[in-house]
């Protein structure tokens, strides 16, 4: 009897452990970092990613480098931002507020395209 029950609460614990889906974690840009701790959940800039692979972020706000063109902490891409995109653009290089958006050392016109879509969306990330 003992037998029976021990293989009884042994089959329901495995048929609840595979029912749990234990180990399935979000990762909606595939970036290899689960949504719960991507900085840019949409934008891929994790390991798996090449570019942006170590969750970037210059200006130390809540949104990654791949995906945030709020440079001046307003809450909205606009005008302002364009200005500091514009002057790195130009030189070639980041002032340190996250324009370089492909991680490759450079602002280029790579960089461009992103900040155009952000641009375009009016908010930074996510």
């Amino acid at each position: 009897m003992k037998l029976k029950l021990i293989m009884l609460v042994s089959l329901c614990a495995f048929g609840f452990a595979l029912s749990a889906n234990a180990g399935t974690v979000l990762d909606t840009d595939s970036d290899g970092v689960p949504d719960a701790f991507d900085n840019c959940s949409a934008v891929a800039n994790g390991p798996l990613s090449g570019g942006c692979s170590a969750q970037q972020n210059a200006d130390g706000d809540a949104f990654g480098d791949a995906c945030d063109a709020d440079y001046d902490q307003s809450s909205t891409v606009n005008v302002l931002d364009f200005g500091t995109f514009f002057t790195s653009f130009l030189t070639g290089s980041p002032e340190g507020g996250g324009e370089d958006h492909n991680c490759d050392g450079a602002v280029n016109v790579l960089d461009f395209g992103s900040f155009f879509t952000m641009f375009l969306s009016g908010v930074p990330g996510p």
